[in-house]
Order: structure tokens, then C-alpha cells, then sequence
């Protein structure tokens, strides 16, 4: 039944208008004695120093392992790759238009585009790498945006004031400053899709099943495509449902999940086989079921995609009417929407640079794009309104296996966000947020974040059921996972079908008197859950929820799940490596 659902009362209106089918909302949680689960630990270090994974079902399902997210698959540092092509500021001074916030001098794009297309054009190494072009430091100034190629890197000589500074003029709010990859290029689908023969597959998994295995060899790309069902929707409460949970005008607003438009589609290779058995380099995000419309694997090309293109090293201003102070959505700031968008992309990557006043993402990683690194990197300033679709500093739209490390944002709404229909995994490690409000996957399922010791002292972290925001984002999150994170409240709620949690382990921050409940509250309206067995209950900490949820008063062992997972993978001093620093493990209490 769907949960909070009055039978009788189905799609009777009052007065013409919709009727609610939940039960009214609170403006409180219910508070209540916090007892572990009987699963915990679901991960833990071992005897040997390694971790322990417990599954969470009997069916299998566990926490997934973040460690092959970024650049390589985190195995290699970002290479440092030689420069071709030097360019230095222009001459001449700089002067100033109407009420924009900075002076506009001689343009610099078509010349900084040329020196890309012209190392674009060189043979690659067999790495994929074609060369880097220098900008020395010193302020250039761009009437419009950039784009850099496959193989090859843009590197400043700073992302400070006295660095290389980008003052790039000429946006309206829905461009981009500088565009990396191949924008536009698709994981295209080749041959015929075959159906998966498992009647389930736990999350987690690197197995699969398939119906006909004859045209899959191994080091294959594949699409997993989770081919979802009306019964998923209808179990999640994500169907008619939606419309009724405030009912009225507002209910008619919302927009019911169609199957059709939840086909779920990840990337993974093929790395053996057994049989019709496929193994698959990375595991699953998600569970799949029969009942629930199971799922079919096809072939994928990727040879459209870049590889090897990064900027680095930058500091990207986007210029602004200093007269516009509407808070309206439509508001054109005269600013860039976007700082640096990674699209049509694998092994690429973004660092060290300082993005200032664009309106959505200092930096987004969006479609068709595989093991992309975003570090070392600061949203600063942002310029636009402080309400719905603006404010998104550091953003996944897309893609798979994607890494956020040590990113720093202020001012935002959603400072660390995901998209919809995102499959992961995908890992945002170390991460810190100033002034900002909730970061999280944002709607429509996205799957597999990991978030790990996040700071966001001023803001909040939620996996939940978003309901009937916005025009349905419904479930926002599954098997996503908090770990030894530092907010004001961390919310987690379990969806409804198996094998899909969300999960909060661990708390870093100071311990306080009071938290505040109001994200919980939130969560339980938005998705009517008020009265039902999936209420989230608040227990006195940071962490609360009807999800999975361990050690709430304190950290909880490794102090970093992501830096333990890719310990044990690589080893210690290779992660030390890729990471660029030491690796301390601390002692933590559980």
C-alpha cells in the first residue's frame, strides 16, 4: 500500500481541487531513544587493517567502494603535462563599461582559443595527451568562452589575485565560461540490448547476468540500463501519488514519474567473463529486480568522448551588472551560469582554480562523462538569485565515478549537489562549505554519493525523499552514504524498495546541546510520510532519519572511508600519491 494512502478518499476532489491522501503534516519530529541497527558495523577496519563490509540485506546489498572515482580511477596522480604553447597578457589598459563590475580590455579569447585548437591538432602521446597552453600571469580579458579540446590542458600560473586571472564578459546567465571535453559527444549504444537474466541483483554487485552473452567480449564498454517498471514507481510512492501529498493547486502541479522516463543507464567494462556471466570493473549503484522490470546490458561506444583535458591553475571571473537586485529566476545578471562545464569527457579533470560570480556551478560534471576529478578548487562570490536553480557550486549533471576533493565553497544553496537520474558512484571528499544551505543529491534518484568528512557548519546534508517539491523530485537519493561529516543536521531516509538505503555513519563536528530537526521536518512533509512506518525519527543528534545510521555522537573508524577504501586498493604510499599529501589514519571512537 502506499504508505499514508486513505483508500477511500483515492481521487475524490474537494471543491473541484485534489485531496491530500496523507496524513497532515507537524511542525515536529518525533524524538526517540537512538538503538544501532543489528546490521552494524556495515563497515569496519579488520583484523589485517583492512575494512570489513557487512551487508545490509539478506539478499546481499552492500556499501559500495568509492575508491575508483576520479581521474584514472584514483590510481595515478594528475599528470603535470608539458607545455607547447605560451601566451602573455595583452598591453594596454582596461576601461570601463556602464555599471559592470569590471573594466573590459583587449579581447583574448579567439587568440587563447587558437593556441588550444592549435595543440588540439598535434598527435597525442599514447597516454592521449597533446600538450598544455601556458597563460603567464597577469589578467587577460575574454569576450566570450572557451572550449578546451581532447588532450589537451589550459594552466595558469595561479588562481590567486596575482595569478592568472580570466575576466570573461559577454554571458547571459544560461552559458558557460569554459566548456572541457567534447560537448555533445554521446556514449552511443551499439548492436542490440539483451535482457538481464538475474531475478536480482543486489547493490554493490560486479556481476551480471545476461540472457545471450554471444557479441560481449571482455574489455567491452557496457551500458547497465535498470529498466524500471510502474510497480517501482508505485512502491516508492513516486506515481499519482505525488499529486495528492498537499493535493489542491499545488498537487496539480506535480508531475508523476513515468517508467519511460526512469530507464536508468550506467557505464561499466567488461574486465571477464564466465559464461553468460559479464564482470564488470566497477560495481553497481543500485539494485535490480525482476518485479521491479529488471534490466538489459548493450554495448557502448565511447571513441567520441575526450580524454586527457583539464584546466588548471586558473583564476575565472566572470564580469556582472552591478545594477541588477532582483531575486527573480529569470533575473540575467549579465553573468555566466557556468564556470567550467566537463561534458562528452573521461579522464579529465579540473584543479586548482577559483571560479567568482557565476550563478549556478563554479564547476559541473555533466553527461556522458567517466572518471572525471574536480580538486582543489573554490566557488567564490556567486551572482545570482538565492532561490531554486541558481547557487550550485559544485555540481554532478551527469556521467559516472566522478571525484570532489578538497573543494571549497561559499554562499551557496546547494554547495555540493547531484543531479537527476545521476548513477554513481560518486565521491565528495573533504569538501567544505561556508554560508551555505544543503548539500545533496538533489532529485529524481540519483544514486551512489559518497560524502566524506564534509564541513558544512552553517548548512545541512540530506539523502531523502524530496516529494512533492519543485514539480516532483520525489526520491532524491539511494545508497548514498554520509561519512564523519560536520553539519548542522545530517537526514537520511530508507526508500521503500530493497536493497536501496541511505546511509549516515559517523560525526565530526562539536557536539551541541540542541540540533535543529526542521530538514527532518521538511523531508516528512514534502513526502507525506507523517504517521507512517517511514517517518524519520529525530534522536537528540546531528544524524537523524529512518535510514541507516551509526556512531551519531562521534566519529566513527576510518576517519575517511574513501582514503581507506583506496589504501587498500592501491596501497599506502601509491594513495598518498594520488592524493598529493600524507595519509594519516587517526583513532576515532566509534
Amino acid at each position: 500500500d502506499t504508505p499514508g494512502r486513505d483508500k477511500d478518499k483515492d481521487n475524490e476532489k474537494d471543491g473541484g481541487k485534489l485531496k491530500s491522501w496523507v496524513n497532515p503534516p507537524r511542525d515536529e519530529a518525533q524524538r526517540e531513544t537512538f538503538k544501532p541497527s543489528d546490521c552494524a558495523p556495515l563497515v569496519a577496519l579488520g583484523s589485517d587493517g583492512k575494512l570489513d563490509y557487512k551487508p545490509y540485506t539478506d539478499k546481499g546489498d552492500r556499501v559500495l567502494d568509492w575508491s575508483q572515482c576520479g581521474y584514472r580511477r584514483s590510481e595515478t596522480p594528475i599528470p603535470n603535462v608539458p607545455i607547447v604553447e605560451t601566451l602573455v597578457p595583452l598591453a594596454g589598459d582596461a576601461k570601463p563599461v556602464g555599471t559592470m563590475k569590471y573594466p573590459i580590455g583587449q579581447d583574448s579569447r579567439s587568440r587563447i582559443q587558437a593556441a588550444l585548437d592549435k595543440v588540439a591538432a598535434k598527435d597525442p602521446t599514447a597516454d592521449g595527451n597533446r600538450g598544455a597552453v601556458l597563460l603567464k600571469a597577469g589578467t587577460y580579458y575574454l569576450e566570450g568562452p572557451l572550449r578546451v579540446p581532447s588532450g589537451v590542458v589550459l594552466r595558469g600560473e595561479g588562481d590567486g589575485p596575482d595569478g592568472t586571472v580570466l575576466i570573461v564578459d559577454g554571458g547571459n546567465s544560461t552559458e558557460t565560461a569554459i566548456d572541457v571535453g567534447a560537448p555533445g559527444a554521446k556514449m552511443e549504444e551499439v548492436g542490440t540490448a539483451v535482457r538481464i537474466a538475474d531475478a536480482y541483483l543486489p547493490s554493490g554487485s560486479t556481476h551480471v547476468t545476461v540472457e545471450d552473452a554471444g557479441q560481449f567480449k571482455v574489455g567491452d564498454f557496457v551500458a547497465i540500463k535498470k529498466t524500471v517498471n510502474q510497480k517501482w514507481i508505485d512502491d516508492l510512492g513516486m506515481g499519482e501519488r505525488l499529486q495528492h501529498i498537499r493535493g489542491g493547486e499545488e498537487g496539480e502541479k506535480k508531475k508523476p514519474w513515468k517508467p519511460e522516463s526512469y530507464q536508468f543507464r550506467v557505464c561499466r567494462q567488461i574486465v571477464g567473463m564466465n559464461g553468460s556471466q559479464l564482470i564488470l570493473d566497477v560495481m553497481l549503484p543500485q539494485s535490480f529486480a525482476a518485479e521491479h522490470g529488471g534490466g538489459e546490458v548493450a554495448k557502448v561506444n565511447l571513441d567520441g568522448l575526450a580524454r586527457e583535458a583539464g584546466v588548471e591553475s586558473i583564476r575565472l571571473v566572470s564580469n556582472y551588472d552591478t545594477s541588477v537586485t532582483e531575486n527573480n529566476k529569470d533575473t540575467n545578471f549579465r553573468n555566466y551560469r557556468d564556470g567550467i562545464v566537463v561534458s562528452g569527457a573521461s579522464d579529465s579533470w579540473v584543479r586548482n582554480c577559483t571560479v567568482l560570480h557565476v550563478s549556478l556551478a563554479a564547476v559541473r560534471v555533466d553527461d556522458d562523462t567517466r572518471h572525471v576529478t574536480v580538486r582543489d578548487t573554490k566557488s567564490l562570490e556567486p551572482v545570482g538569485p538565492v532561490r531554486g536553480g541558481s547557487r550550485y557550486a559544485f555540481s554532478i549533471g551527469g556521467g559516472t565515478l566522478h571525484l570532489f576533493f578538497n573543494c571549497y565553497s561559499e554562499d551557496g544553496r546547494h554547495d555540493f549537489a547531484g543531479g537527476s537520474r545521476n548513477q554513481g558512484p560518486f565521491a565528495f571528499v573533504e569538501c567544505t562549505a561556508v554560508r551555505g544551505e544543503q548539500s545533496e543529491p538533489h532529485h529524481r534518484w540519483g544514486t551512489g554519493f559518497l560524502y566524506d568528512r564534509v564541513t558544512t557548519k552553517d548548512g545541512t546534508l540530506a539523502a531523502i525523499n524530496r516529494g512533492d517539491s519543485g514539480s516532483g523530485h520525489g526520491w532524491a537519493a539511494a545508497n548514498s552514504m554520509f561519512w564523519n561529516c560536520d553539519a548542522k543536521s545530517i537526514t537520511v531516509f530508507d526508500p521503500e524498495t530493497v536493497g536501496e538505503c541511505n546511509f549516515a555513519v559517523g560525526f565530526a563536528g562539536d557536539p551541541l546541546d540542541e540540533y535543529d530537526a526542521s530538514g527532518l521536518v521538511y523531508a516528512n512533509t514534502r513526502s507525506g510520510y507523517w504517521g507512517t512506518p517511514q517517518e524519520g525519527k529525530h534522536f537528540g543528534y546531528a544524524l537523524m532519519g529512518n535510514g541507516h545510521i551509526e556512531s551519531p555522537e562521534g566519529p566513527a573508524k576510518p576517519e575517511s572511508l574513501f582514503r581507506q577504501q583506496l589504501i587498500d586498493r592501491i596501497g599506502k604510499e601509491k594513495a598518498a600519491n594520488v592524493l598529493g599529501e600524507s595519509l594519516p589514519i587517526q583513532e576515532a571512537r566509534r
